[in-house]
């Protein structure tokens, strides 16, 4: 879009042959542990011995990034020593936070520390001070951890108080640093998202992903049953609360209340990483509800992201919680990851073997209804009415597992919440059997709540499983519920298995226009120059609405930033009309903030009808670019744009 911008971008090879389009964990064993005594009869390593060289007895969390210099650091919750009582959390030597640093590259036969953050000799020093008041600030725990440059710096929550399993209170979240290797941090007295009196702000825990100049925050509120939300900063602005900027379901936002989920809970203990074997961003985090630690992927790091995957079940580990990435571990095929048990009230280093998945970009949990651990239906699936699980009874299309639903009156269903993309197609799968008498079956999308419906299919009797499909429009929701269900006819039943959602190709959000709200350019569409919409005036090539760009001088466009997979082709397209002095205009795409042009085409004659034009590109090391449609204008000059798509070749 430059007069001056023709050059050629080199491109790095990707790690792995080719994204994968899912990652499924397996094969989950405990290699050591990381913190306190080794008890009698375990015969895990313990190459730390955090007792006896830092007073570290009793410890969780076990928060890892890497902090350059070739270490990690290794970031602990409340921690406990001498007259620690041996079980969850209780005893003598109290600090609210502990500190470790690792250079160790060879995690099969365990985690090694390099040495602990001291006070003094032989003693982990508390690195964030807390009041130790109940109902007041009872600890400060950290959540999140990154470093950029020579700075270091940790998310953290002022905790109010402890409730009930899994629920807790804080006051607010807030980020420290250090500048001198982690041995000192400051509390920064600004950089703070103050929780609300009813405790329902959704930045109070967090977990940090650096990428293409920014810090992604991926937050929830306190405690572990809220949904995961997603802001970003500039590197180089961390401490500063106002430049951040909120995923409002197709852009960035300035106002935080804008933000939406990007996967719905509950979630507790957060950790993100980029897998570069895989071309996938790794979620892992706590469900409580399910009692398991699970993952979900995306290709991108606003998503969609997967339905859950179970990481480790607290059938195997009882008391399991979080699931920290180590950063070093992101290569290749096995995942390795911190997780704690509050009985010992520890951590352990564990492995599991990453997979390509086969049911691919499914964006719903329990699709084959397979780990519910029992009957009646347990999250995230949910019963309306009369319903369960059908667990080993033959009655499974695939697997041993399958949902159903049985009465004798009224509307009896299946329903599951998904995070979606406002204005966004979508198709939903799944496969239906009925007794013979079901007469006024359904299987569809709807707004939360039994909001409205975006889409469905009726069915009536079907004696044999039945592939069902539904595609639709998301419309202004950032997030749906799936259903599969049926009006009684006196005793009527219906069962579901193998249900996917999957997203529509396009990747342009307000890919016509037609949900802008004025003739200001809205997120996820800015202007460069004098840009705007033509709401409603008839110059639309199809729907009511369309862009325009118009000056007489200057750069003049319209642009918007969309997620992408690193090292792989997109094709662009957008129609186009233009004045009848045209003689300078582009259409393609770039790197952010202006950045080096990937591809895009120049046009030189005026385009007197909408003109369909196209450009094809490969994304490089980028995980967004910036799409542009524009003109250099030297005399009054306007071009208008419709109907944009970017679909992965």
């Amino acid at each position: 879009m430059r007069k001056s911008c023709a050059f050629t971008l080199a491109l790095g090879a990707a790690v792995h042959a080719s994204p994968a389009e899912a990652v499924t964990p397996a094969s989950v064993t405990r290699v050591s542990r990381v913190t306190g005594a080794t008890p009698a009869g375990e015969s895990l390593p313990n190459p730390n011995q955090t007792h006896t060289n830092y007073e570290v007895m009793g410890t969780d969390l076990g928060i890892m990034w890497d902090k350059g210099g070739g270490e990690i650091f290794v970031l602990f919750g409340d921690t406990f020593g001498n007259g620690w009582c041996g079980n969850g959390g209780c005893g003598g030597g109290w600090r609210s936070n502990v500190l470790a640093r690792s250079a160790d590259k060879t995690l099969s036969d365990g985690l090694s520390f390099s040495t602990m953050i001291q006070d003094y000799s032989w003693h982990a020093k508390e690195i964030l001070p807390s009041k130790k008041i109940n109902f007041d600030e009872i600890t400060v725990i950290p959540t999140a951890g990154v470093t950029v440059g020579a700075r270091h710096y940790i998310h953290y929550m002022s905790v109010n108080n402890w409730g009930e399993a899994g629920r807790w209170s804080t006051n607010y979240a807030g980020i420290a640093y250090s500048d001198d290797n982690g041995q000192n941090w400051l509390k920064h007295p600004s950089a703070r998202w103050q929780n609300t009196s009813t405790w329902t702000n959704n930045f109070q825990m967090a977990a940090f992903v650096k990428n293409g100049g920014f810090v992604y925050l991926y937050a929830t509120p306190n405690g572990r049953f809220g949904n995961v939300y997603l802001a970003r900063v500039p590197e180089t602005a961390l401490l500063n609360i106002n430049d951040y900027r909120y995923w409002d379901g197709n852009g960035w936002s300035a106002s935080q209340s804008a933000a939406v989920p990007v996967t719905m809970g509950g979630a507790g203990e957060l950790s993100v990483a980029y897998h570069s074997y895989f071309g996938r961003f790794i979620m892992t985090y706590l469900n409580e509800n399910r009692q398991a630690v699970v993952m979900r992927d995306s290709a991108t790091l606003t998503g969609p992201w997967s339905g859950e995957k179970v990481l480790a079940s607290a059938t195997d580990y009882p008391g399991l919680y979080n699931a920290f990435i180590h950063p070093w571990s992101t290569s290749g095929t096995d995942l390795y990851f911190v997780m704690s048990q509050w009985t010992p009230y520890n951590t352990f280093l564990m492995r599991t073997t990453l997979a390509s998945d086969a049911f691919g970009d499914n964006l719903l949990s329990e699709p084959g209804f397979e780990t519910q651990a029992a009957t009646p239906v347990m999250t995230p699936w949910y019963v309306q009415g009369n319903g369960g699980i059908d667990r080993n009874l033959g009655t499974a299309r695939t697997g041993q597992d399958a949902g159903y639903v049985r009465a004798s009156s009224g509307w009896n269903a299946l329903k599951q919440s998904v995070a979606v993309q406002p204005y966004t197609d979508y198709t939903l799968r799944g496969w239906v059997r009925t007794s013979a008498n079901n007469t006024a079956g359904y299987f569809g999308a709807r707004g939360v709540n039994t909001g409205p419906i975006v889409g469905e299919t009726p069915f009536g009797a079907l004696t044999g499983y039945t592939q069902l499909t539904v595609s639709f429009n998301s419309g202004p929701h950032s997030v749906l519920e799936v259903y599969g269900g049926m009006w009684a006819n006196g005793d009527t039943w219906v069962q579901l298995d193998d249900v996917s959602l999957t997203r529509g190709p396009n990747l342009v959000g307000h890919a016509g226009f037609e949900q802008q709200a004025s003739s200001s350019a809205t997120s996820p569409w800015y202007a460069d120059g004098n840009a705007g919409i033509d709401r409603n005036l008839g110059y639309a090539r199809t729907g009511a609405n369309n862009g325009w760009v118009r000056n007489t001088t200057g750069w003049n466009a319209l642009k918007q930033e969309v997620s992408v997979v690193p090292n792989t082709l997109y094709t662009l397209r957008a129609w186009l009309k233009t004045s009848g002095n045209f003689n300078d205009g582009y259409f393609g795409a770039r790197m952010l903030n202006g950045g080096p042009i990937l591809s895009e085409t120049h046009l030189t004659q005026p385009l007197s009808g909408y003109t369909q034009v196209t450009v094809q590109f490969n994304s490089g090391a980028n995980h967004s670019v910036e799409l542009f449609a524009g003109l250099w204008a030297t005399s009054d000059t306007w071009m208008q744009v419709d109907d944009f798509s970017l679909t992965r070749n």
